[in-house]
C-alpha cells in the first residue's frame, strides 16, 4: 500500500466499455437490496460530515462495547467456517474430523476478529479525544527525528523521516500494553521536511482534513480473515469520515447477523451497510454512482479485474484503468524471514523457531502475511539446528482442513503430490531451496501451507545483510517482512543490523516476532512499502490501520524480544488461548466503558501460566 492520501479520482478513457469482472460468481442474494443500501448510506454520509469530534468518539465507544457483546458467537461462527471443507474436497465429514483442535481455530478467530476489532476502535476514540481537546493524540514519547535519512545506494537515498512510538499505547494504564505486549515496542516513519515541530504542524492539520473526506466507500471483504473487512470499514468511517457499503466475501455470508448485531451502532448511525455476495454484488456496488471510493482486500487478481478488467498478462502497454472511482487496497505479500547469523541460546533458537512454526501454521496459512521463505546463512554454525527445531515444532501441529477454495488444487501443484484424503493439507516445510532452478516456490504469493528455506552463501554478517536485503526484491510483495537479529555487544554489527532494518524495503518490518501483531496491535499503519501504482501496486495502495492519523507515513518497525514469555495466545499449542483472548477482549471493553481494568488483567494471570 502506498502512502500518498488524497490521491485524485482516476478517470476512464475508453467509456464506452462497460466495467465488468472476469471473475465468476453465483446470483447474490444481497444485490436485490443494494439500492435502498446505498440512498440510505448517501443519507447517513452527509450527516456524519457534520457529526462532532465527540459524537465520533462516542459512536466509537458504543460499537467498541457492542462488538464485544457479540465477541463469543462471532468467533464461534469463524471458527466452524474454518472446520468445513472446501466445495468439492474429497475429506470426511465434520463429525468425523479429528485434526486441529477446536480450540486452537477458536482462540485465533477471538484474536483476529472480535478482540483486534475492539481494539482498533478503543484506540480511534481515545486518539479521537485527545485530538479534540489538545491537537495531537498522546503518545508514550515524543516523536524524534530518524537517522537514517543518509543516502543508500539501493534505494537512491532514503527521505528525511521522524519516529512516533505508538506501542505500548499511551494510555496503557486501561488497556494495560507494557503487561500484555511485555517487550514489544511499534515505531511508525513519517516523511517529514523539516524538524519535529515541523511535523506536528503537518500532523495537526491531517488530523483536521483527514476525518472530512466524506462520501462513500465501498468495501470489498477478505474471505481468509473474519476482522479485516469489520477493520477496513471502521478505518473509512473515523479515519475519513465517509460511510460504507461493507460487502463481505461470500465465505463469510454466515457472518452477516452476527456482524450486524456487532456493528449495530454504526448501522444505526447511518454509516455502514453491510451485504454479503459475489462479483455480481461487486460489480453493481462498484458502478453505483453513489460509491465514491473502492477499498479492496484480496489478489493480484481481484485487483487486476477490478481496475482493468483484465488479467496482468494481457493488458495492453497502452491500456488505461476501467474503474473511475479512487481505490485503495492491500494485496497480500510472500513474505521472508531473515535470520542474522550469530550465536544464539538454546532458548532463544526454541522461541525463534516456535515464532517461525507459528506464522506457518496460523490459519491454515491462508494469510497474506504468513511466512513463506526462511532466509538463513549457509555458514551459520546453528543453521541445522534451527531448522529441526522449526521442523520440530511443524510435524507436532496436526494437518488442518482445506477450508479455502482451490487450496487443495493449489497445495498439490506445490507440493508434486497428492493432499490426504481427509480433506486436510500438511504444512511443507522445503529446506535448501535452489532460487534459480526451484524459483516457482517465490514467484507468486501460495495460499497454502507450503514454506521454503533458502541459504544464502556469506563470510560475515554485513555480507550475509547485503545479500538478504537484495534477496527481498527478488520476491513479490511489500507488505511485510520479519527479521531474528542475535544480541551483540559490537556496535559495528550493531549499527548493520540496523541498516538491514532500515533498507528493507517493506510497510512493517517486524524484529524477533511475526509481522501479523503489527496488524492485530491496530496502531501500526498497515500497507504496502510507497512506490505502488495502479500499473503495479505491489502489496497496495494507501494503507489501514492509522488510529492516530500520522501524516505521510514511510513504514514501520514494530520490535519484540528474542524470547517470548509467556507464551503468546495465539501459538496454536498454547492450551489456554481461548481464555486469554477472551479475557484481553473483555479488559478492552471494560475500557470502552470507562471502567476500571486493573481486575480483569488480573484475572488472566493463572491462564497465562498454565497456557
Amino acid at each position: 500500500m502506498g502512502k500518498i492520501f488524497g490521491r485524485p479520482s482516476l478517470r476512464v478513457t475508453n467509456t464506452d466499455k462497460p466495467f465488468k469482472f472476469t471473475m465468476k460468481s453465483s446470483p447474490t442474494p444481497g444485490l436485490p437490496h443494494l439500492g435502498d443500501a446505498l440512498e440510505r448510506l448517501a443519507d447517513g454520509a452527509r450527516r456524519h460530515a457534520g457529526r462532532s469530534p465527540a459524537d465520533r468518539v462516542s459512536l466509537a465507544l458504543q460499537t467498541a462495547q457492542s462488538v464485544a457483546a457479540a465477541a463469543d458467537r462471532w468467533a464461534e461462527a469463524a471458527r466452524a467456517m474454518k472446520l468445513r471443507l472446501e466445495s468439492g474436497s474429497r475429506g470426511m465429514p465434520d463429525a468425523e474430523f479429528l485434526g486441529t483442535p477446536p480450540a486452537a481455530i477458536l482462540a485465533e478467530e477471538m484474536a483476529t476478529g472480535p478482540l483486534a476489532t475492539v481494539r482498533l476502535l478503543v484506540l480511534t476514540a481515545r486518539a479521537l479525544a485527545d485530538a479534540q481537546r489538545s491537537g495531537l493524540p498522546r503518545l508514550s514519547a515524543r516523536p524524534r527525528l530518524s537517522s537514517v535519512s543518509q543516502a543508500n545506494a539501493s534505494h537512491g537515498g532514503l527521505p528525511d523521516l521522524v519516529e512516533v512510538d505508538v506501542l505500548p499505547a499511551a494510555f496503557s494504564s486501561q488497556l494495560h500494553d507494557r503487561a500484555i505486549f511485555r517487550g514489544f515496542r511499534g515505531t511508525v516513519r513519517c516523511v517529514s521536511s523539516g524538524d519535529v515541530a515541523t511535523f506536528d504542524r503537518s500532523w495537526e492539520r491531517e488530523i483536521q482534513t483527514r476525518p472530512s473526506s466524506g462520501g462513500v466507500a465501498l468495501v470489498l471483504g477478505a474471505g481468509n480473515v473474519t476482522g479485516l473487512a469489520a477493520a477496513d470499514a471502521i478505518c473509512q468511517i473515523f479515519e475519513y469520515g465517509r460511510a460504507v457499503l461493507l460487502k463481505l466475501h461470500p465465505l463469510h455470508a454466515g457472518l452477516e447477523p452476527i456482524l450486524r448485531e456487532a456493528l449495530g451502532p454504526l448501522i444505526a448511525a447511518g454509516t455502514l451497510e453491510i451485504l454479503a455476495g459475489g462479483t455480481d454484488l461487486a460489480q453493481a456496488a462498484v458502478a453505483a454512482q453513489a460509491v465514491t471510493h473502492v477499498h479492496l482486500t484480496g489478489g493480484e487478481g481481484a485487483f487486476d479485474a477490478l481496475v482493468w478488467g483484465v488479467p496482468r498478462e494481457k493488458r495492453a502497454a497502452d491500456a488505461q484503468p476501467r474503474l473511475i472511482k479512487p481505490i485503495t487496497c492491500e494485496l497480500g505479500n510472500v513474505t521472508p524471514w531473515i535470520v542474522v547469523p550469530g550465536r544464539y541460546t538454546r532458548r532463544q533458537l526454541d522461541s525463534q523457531a516456535d515464532m517461525i512454526a507459528a506464522s506457518i501454521v496460523n490459519n491454515t496459512s491462508f494469510n497474506c502475511i504468513a511466512t513463506k521463505l526462511v532466509i538463513t546463512c549457509r555458514s551459520w554454525d546453528q543453521r541445522q539446528e534451527f531448522l529441526e527445531r522449526i521442523q520440530r515444532r511443524l510435524d507436532q501441529q496436526p494437518a488442518r482442513r482445506a477450508w479455502y477454495p482451490g487450496a487443495t488444487s493449489l497445495w498439490e501443484t506445490l507440493a508434486q503430490r497428492q493432499a490426504p484424503s481427509d480433506g486436510t493439507l500438511p504444512t511443507v516445510f522445503r529446506t535448501g531451496l535452489d532460487p534459480e532452478r526451484e524459483a516457482h516456490w517465490t514467484e507468486r504469493e501460495w495460499f497454502v501451507p507450503c514454506v521454503a528455506e533458502v541459504a544464502l552463501e556469506a563470510s560475515s554478517v554485513d555480507e550475509f545483510c547485503s545479500r538478504a536485503s537484495e534477496h527481498t526484491r527478488r520476491i513479490p510483495g511489500s507488505l511485510a517482512a520479519n527479521v531474528t537479529l542475535p544480541k551483540t555487544s559490537d556496535p559495528a554489527v550493531r549499527r548493520r543490523q540496523e541498516l538491514l532494518l532500515d533498507h528493507l524495503a517493506y510497510g512493517v518490518v517486524a524484529v524477533n516476532c511475526w509481522a501479523a501483531l503489527a496488524y492485530a496491535f491496530t496502531s501500526i499503519p498497515w500497507g504496502g512499502y510507497p512506490g505502488g501504482t495502479l500499473q503495479d501496486p505491489q502489496s497496495g495502495l494507501g494503507m489501514v490501520h492509522n488510529p492516530l492519523l500520522l501524516p505521510l507515513v514511510h513504514n514501520s518497525i514494530l520490535r519484540g524480544p528474542l524470547v517470548s514469555w509467556p507464551k503468546p495466545p495465539w501459538f496454536a499449542w498454547n492450551t489456554r488461548g481461548v481464555q486469554l483472548t477472551r479475557g484481553v477482549t473483555d479488559l478492552y471493553a471494560r475500557a470502552s466503558a470507562g471502567r476500571p481494568t486493573l481486575l480483569a488483567l488480573m484475572r488472566l494471570l493463572p491462564d497465562v501460566l498454565a497456557g
